[in-house]
């Protein structure tokens, strides 16, 4: 074959100790002007290396820096490594020259470029693909076999973003034009050097062969399963769905067992391997919980042991790995929400299920100190519903509330009734025409506007309201999506100040009234990156069934929220305009002096706690 594409391989090649040609390393082909033409971060060149095998420099510093960007110290590239084994984010202490280990566990923070070195490896060994002239040959596999290379994102949005970096690789760089076949949004397709020998150009007949192919795909994708995956890249992994075929273990055994297959054969007899096995596993992501594939590969890794003779994991922050963010960026999310940004930015699994608020005191912010449950609504108020229906061993619950004139959601009630208790003491289930009269009772006391219950309870709890005249109240089909999205809408009510709740009657020996206590004792359980559920502690006696209620109580009235007199100044720092008293007196004054303080930089680690009076929050 001759022309462009043999001239297009000389550049992209060096000369081995033979006097033949040879890929270049991975850091020479992004680097240099006829390759990707890209510079890369250090730490993004230590990943890269250790991935590939490559000699780290131990010269040349670099500096690396706290989140506050206010310490650094300088390391090279060797010495940044053994930093990272000494601290228990590596499992590799150095790389040994030539020993590549070929599958990648890399938690890494938001915002390190994680797509950008996806990007880098699809098209690195694209380029070595096409660079060995009869690829399917050297593997020993038939000639009209296709080999693949895929990745396999969270959603087809996050799929998307990977094809454009890959694809603005295959168009920028020289290598690759005479060898391109087509692009898609799902797809790029290239000709071997013996395909084009065989079957011709793809630019002068497009029903030539193209047997390399460089697939995107999200995990709810159909079909990942199938021979020739020579590089598997799970793009944002811990955050795949945990559910069915699009869990991450799911979509992580589907496409990666024919990566062993790629290893090279005797040319003489394809049956024989001549070296070790060629196929790359990339399992690259922003961490979640301690549970998951991702972190189990990641604790195979860290282990030690044969099972992690192939793997390298190495953990690293944002500000680590990427020195351009500044400090202030860092604080913007840490005063937000300090768990969650150290393991979104600072790359740390933490516990799947923790406490749902992260901190008791911006509950008991929206407690209004007079407020005490009504009991009668006052006349032409519109008054919102939330329902949580069971008939046995849970109870069946109701919050009533209304918007005050600052569109600040006020409960007004709160109650439950069970099969077993009170009025019911002698029974072992409730029935739906008996939860259904207790709603109509309340009815006639407050101006029901609308309200919803789930799904669960359904058409016969409706059918029962319906009779009674209650056809304001509907059911919602709560999946686990809407469900997430029900309680963050609380949390961010409750963070905004936009909540007035009432913390009485409180019990001789307790702190707080049984449905606040119940909130406080909330566990949240995540599920993906953006989906969580929410569910009473797993201890016997423990229920969710008023907070639920509550939940949708407050879903229901944000939806007739107005804007006015209502400043957003974003998460936790919005204020509802009026008078102190309006605005909830002291509490509502110390809320927002506490928010500004964030915003300053004043740890929240020195706050002082409203629930241990003396004593400071901490941040955990």
């Amino acid at each position: 074959m001759g022309g462009v594409a043999d001239l297009v391989r000389n550049v992209g090649t060096s000369l081995d100790a033979k006097g033949g040609r040879k890929p270049v390393d991975v850091i020479a082909f992004v680097e240099a002007p006829w390759g990707l033409n890209m510079r890369l971060f250090p730490v993004q060149r230590i990943i890269l290396k250790a991935h590939y095998g490559l000699e780290l420099d131990d010269t040349e510093t670099f500096k690396i820096s706290d989140w506050r960007r206010q310490v650094f110290k300088d390391y090279t590239e060797a010495s940044y490594l053994r930093y990272l084994y000494e601290d228990g984010r590596s499992n590799i202490k150095e790389v040994v020259p030539g020993k590549e280990r070929r599958e990648l566990v890399l938690p890494i923070g938001r915002r390190s470029g994680k797509t950008f070195l996806a990007a880098i490896i699809a098209g690195y060994e694209t380029y070595k693909l096409i660079l060995k002239g009869d690829p399917q040959k050297y593997y020993g596999l038939p000639s009209s076999n296709n080999l693949q290379i895929v990745s396999v994102a969270t959603s087809k949005d996050q799929a998307g973003l990977l094809y454009q970096e890959v694809s603005g690789h295959f168009r920028n760089c020289g290598f690759f034009s005479p060898y391109t076949a087509n692009n898609t949004q799902s797809y790029a397709r290239f000709q071997t050097p013996y395909d084009v020998e065989r079957y011709g150009r793809y630019a002068e007949d497009p029903t030539a062969r193209a047997t390399l192919r460089v697939s995107f795909a999200s995990c709810i994708a159909k079909g990942l399963r199938g021979a020739g995956n020579i590089v598997v890249i799970l793009d944002e992994v811990a955050h795949f769905t945990d559910e069915g075929h699009s869990s991450a273990e799911n979509v992580y055994n589907a496409v990666t067992p024919s990566t062993s297959t790629f290893s090279p054969k005797d040319p003489a007899d394809n049956r024989i391997p001549i070296g070790p096995v060629e196929g790359r596993i990339i399992s690259i992501s922003s961490p979640l919980g301690r549970q998951g594939q991702f972190y189990k590969l990641f604790q195979i890794g860290m282990a030690g042991g044969v099972a992690a003779e192939n793997i390298l994991c190495i953990q690293a922050p944002t500000w680590e790995v990427n020195p351009t963010i500044p400090a202030s960026e860092f604080e913007k999310h840490y005063s937000k929400d300090a768990t969650n940004f150290f393991t979104e930015y600072g790359a740390s699994f933490t516990d799947r299920t923790k406490g749902w608020l992260e901190n008791p005191d911006d509950l008991l912010d929206c407690v209004m100190p007079d407020l005490r449950p009504a009991r009668i609504g006052t006349p032409r108020r519109s008054y919102y519903v939330g329902l949580d229906i069971a008939l046995k061993k849970d109870g069946s619950a109701i919050a009533i509330g209304h918007l005050d004139t600052n569109d600040r959601i006020v409960l007004d009630y709160i109650d439950q009734i069970k099969a077993g208790e009170g009025n019911y003491v002698n029974q072992e289930r409730l029935e739906f025409e008996e939860v259904a009269d207790w709603v109509l009772q309340l009815s006639k006391r407050f101006n029901m506007a609308g309200g919803v219950f789930d799904h669960w309870a359904g058409i016969p709890f409706e059918q029962a309201l319906n009779r009674r005249g209650l056809r304001q109240l509907k059911t919602e089909h709560m999946t686990r999506p809407k469900i997430s999205e029900i309680w963050k809408n609380l949390k961010d009510m409750m963070y905004d100040g936009r909540l007035g709740l009432f913390n009485h009657p409180i019990k001789e020996g307790e702190a707080h009234c049984a449905y606040i206590q119940e909130l406080m004792e909330l566990q949240a359980e995540m599920h993906s990156k953006y989906i969580i559920e929410v569910h009473a502690p797993k201890i016997a006696g423990k229920h969710d069934d008023m907070s639920d209620a509550l939940a949708r109580m407050v879903w229901v009235a944000s939806q007739h929220m107005s804007t006015k007199g209502y400043i957003s100044k974003g998460k936790g720092t919005g204020r509802i305009l009026g008078s102190a008293g309006q605005n909830g007196g002291g509490q509502r004054g110390a809320r927002q002096a506490r928010l500004r303080a964030r915003q300053m930089g004043s740890s929240p680690d020195r706050q002082q706690s409203r629930i241990s009076p003396g004593r400071i929050r901490g941040r955990f």
